[in-house]
């Protein structure tokens, strides 16, 4: 987390350079007409400077330097914690376990000089703006509101002054007599006879038939269901459970059972450009290159789906959301080559995001399993994280990942297409897992 702010620090001191060198007004750069050639050269060798730190900065956070914990790492955590002691172990050891077996990947050589990177001193031309700014601020003098015309006192009488007296009539005048008006006339007498009229009776309309509520489409559950065997922790293998949003997961040493191992093929430069093909059954991603002898040759081996829809391709899983696999279906990377590859702040990490184009094996599927389907969203290939799963994603391990994020930044990968069965059964290998486990719960007593 340290480095990770540190890196942001340096980050934020170079934006702030830069945009030092945009902020002067027209009239500051009027009266900067006088400036000698050398300082000119200064400050635009100044910014060739920061470019390059820019350029190197990206490249160093192009290697995936991850400080911290993602979100489902520290609720992995956590709920390990619980489980450890629900087995016996005492809160201190429980935590003090989990924290040893839950923690950041380590972290390249780069990502060590990101982290230990000094803090980086104010920018000259920064300072320069800053000074100039505060010598040409001008003095200001904040005027007092002219006085308002003062109200005409108002004098009292004192104690012994006696009041005038009231104005009275002139007694001599006398007051004539007023007259009452007319008399208003009567009224004349009002006719209370009444006349009977006939009102046509409504004519009698018959009900229309109740419409029948639309049902609503039948709840998409996982209830009750069971992960694949395959993916399950093998015989004698020490394991506890968490939970996990609902869904149990089977972790052993805090990782999941039946990882992939970290294996890597490249593709030849001889094939410069090429489609990624995936199997959601068992992993595998392999290249698509039709007409060559590379088509179907493996490149690494990645997870996708959560807990019971890990590599499952049960209608269900694929319509559940944040636990199904990715659907089957061609993808297409982002249009912008210079954003196939991008920092997700979400995940913490980088990631190549994906983009259904068109859904396959649409007869397996229902019309809600589709509609569910094609509303999920968030796809992207990127690393797994120890303890983590991925759900509508491929979670490659972290060489693979770095090998794959190499071709799709570089535009060699221009797409990748998604089976739900192996399309090339002849050269598939078997998936290979990470069997055998040293976790013990005796450990836990220790």
């Amino acid at each position: 987390m340290a480095g990770n702010t540190r890196a942001e620090k340096v980050k934020q001191a170079l934006l702030a350079a830069a945009a030092s060198l945009l902020i002067l007004s027209p009239g500051q750069s009027h009266a900067q007409e006088a400036v000698p050639p050398e300082a000119a050269a200064g400050a635009a060798t100044a910014a060739d400077q920061i470019a390059d730190i820019f350029s190197e900065l990206g490249d160093q956070l192009y290697e995936d330097c991850i400080f911290e914990l993602s979100q489902e790492q520290v609720d992995v955590q956590a709920a390990l914690i619980q489980a450890y002691i629900q087995q016996g172990a005492s809160g201190p050891a429980a935590r003090k376990l989990a924290a040893a077996q839950i923690q950041p990947p380590k972290l390249s050589a780069k990502c060590e000089q990101v982290r230990h990177a000094p803090e980086p001193p104010a920018s000259p031309i920064t300072q320069e703006a800053s000074s100039e700014a505060q010598e040409t601020q001008p003095d200001t003098q904040v005027a007092s509101p002219e006085p308002q015309d003062a109200a005409p006192e108002v004098q009292e009488a004192s104690p012994g002054t006696k009041p005038a007296p009231e104005a009275q009539p002139a007694p001599d005048k006398q007051v004539a007599a007023i007259e009452p008006p007319p008399a208003k006339p009567e009224p004349p007498p009002m006719d209370w006879t009444t006349t009977t009229v006939q009102i046509p009776k409504k004519p009698v309309i018959a009900a229309a038939p109740k419409a029948v509520p639309e049902q609503p489409p039948p709840v998409i559950t996982l209830a009750g269901k069971q992960g694949l065997p395959q993916w399950d922790c093998a015989d004698g293998v020490d394991y506890v459970t968490i939970h996990l949003n609902g869904y149990a997961r089977k972790l052993t040493g805090g990782e999941i059972c039946n990882p992939f191992q970290d294996v890597v093929r490249e593709v030849p430069a001889s094939l410069p450009s090429f489609r990624f093909g995936y199997t959601i059954k068992t992993g595998r991603l392999f290249v698509i290159a039709e007409g060559s002898e590379l088509n179907g040759q493996t490149v690494a081996w990645g997870l996708s789906g959560r807990d019971v829809c890990r590599n499952n391709p049960d209608p269900d899983c694929f319509a559940a959301r944040a636990i199904g696999p990715l659907p089957p279906g061609e993808y297409a990377f982002a249009g912008d080559k210079s954003q196939r590859v991008s920092w997700g702040p979400r995940t913490k990490r980088h990631v190549a995001g994906i983009y259904l184009k068109k859904l396959w094996n649409k007869d397996r599927f229902s019309p809600q399993h589709t509609a569910a389907i094609l509303k999920r969203g968030n796809i992207a290939i990127h690393v797994r994280l120890k303890g983590e799963m991925s759900e509508a994603c491929i979670g490659l391990e972290p060489k693979g990942w770095a090998y794959v994020a190499s071709l799709i930044k570089d535009g060699r990968a221009t797409g990748i297409n998604v089976y739900i069965d192996e399309p090339h059964p002849q050269v598939a290998e078997a998936p290979p897992v990470i069997v055998a486990s040293s976790f013990s719960l005796t450990s836990l007593f220790k």
